[in-house]
């Protein structure tokens, strides 16, 4: 009985916290494996902006997914705002968790884009993540060609100039619905004339990649520090947790009362009335 009431509130917990967004027909990621890393880019972002901790995931809770060689993009969003720092990486030597870690960090710090995201804004900021395929080249012999072969909402494109490079996850169509003009806005991304992709076709390389993409629904989870907590008068909503809970506490959507203590990692909502050790 406590195993199945377990396993409803865990997916309680990822249908409040975490929504698709992708189209990719990648089955590589459990809906629980979707839902550590949101917990764990979470975490990452409100820890090393709070003080510069960058967590260390408990192998035993690394599954073989987790754990594969693979990129990924962290999206970051504002309240009433938009778009605050998104970065991601490809092919790359580290684990998809690490790169999950070290793509957060970057997303909020690194973007050029945008001034670096400040702690006080994490209760307005909310995170969405792609997990990328390896890209593959686009073989065209003419622009109306190429554009053919692109994908609306399904390729992500790599765009390779004389200029530079430049890509787009797949979610940007839906800013960019015209396939002339999201191959134009590739080439200004790269500061390179918009009719690169048309003019200069032959001495231009396309790669199309798809995303598993999937993110928070809540703006401002908290995230309990290294030392853990106690909760304070009003309560506090429990969301999720990057570790294991203390005993007689499940994941959930729920409130848990006055004195309850909570372990390092667990996530509450941003209203929460907690008292960090």
């Amino acid at each position: 009985m406590k195993t199945k009431i377990l396993v409803i509130l865990i997916s309680f917990l990822f249908a409040i916290c975490c929504f698709s967004v992708g189209n990719a027909q990648d089955n590589s990621l459990t809906d629980r494996d979707k839902q550590y890393l949101i917990n764990l880019s979470r975490q990452t972002l409100y820890w090393y902006l709070k003080d510069g901790t960058i967590p260390k995931p408990e192998g035993s809770v690394l599954t073989e997914n987790l754990r594969q060689r693979r990129g990924c993009f962290v999206t970051l969003y504002k309240r009433n705002f938009g778009l605050r720092g998104c970065v991601g990486i490809f092919g790359s030597e580290r684990m998809l968790y690490e790169n999950i870690i070290n793509r957060t960090i970057a997303a909020a710090t690194l973007d050029s884009r945008f001034p670096k995201v400040m702690y006080e804004e994490l209760k307005d900021i909310k995170i969405e993540i792609s997990v990328l395929n390896e890209p593959k080249e686009v073989q065209f012999n003419s622009p109306a060609n190429l554009l053919a072969k692109l994908r609306r909402l399904k390729d992500g494109v790599i765009l390779k100039t004389r200029y530079g490079e430049s890509t787009f996850i797949p979610q940007v169509w839906k800013e960019l619905p015209d396939k002339g003009d999201f191959m134009s806005s590739l080439c200004e991304k790269q500061y390179a004339p918009r009719d690169t992709w048309k003019k200069d076709y032959k001495n231009i390389k396309v790669f199309t990649y798809q995303a598993i993409a999937f993110g928070e629904e809540i703006y401002g989870r908290r995230v309990i520090g290294k030392n853990g907590a106690v909760v304070g008068k009003k309560g506090a909503y429990l969301l999720g947790t990057v570790g294991p809970l203390p005993e007689g506490l499940y994941y959930g959507g729920y409130k848990v009362g006055e004195g309850t203590n909570l372990s390092s990692g667990t996530i509450v909502s941003s209203d929460s009335d907690i008292v960090e050790h």
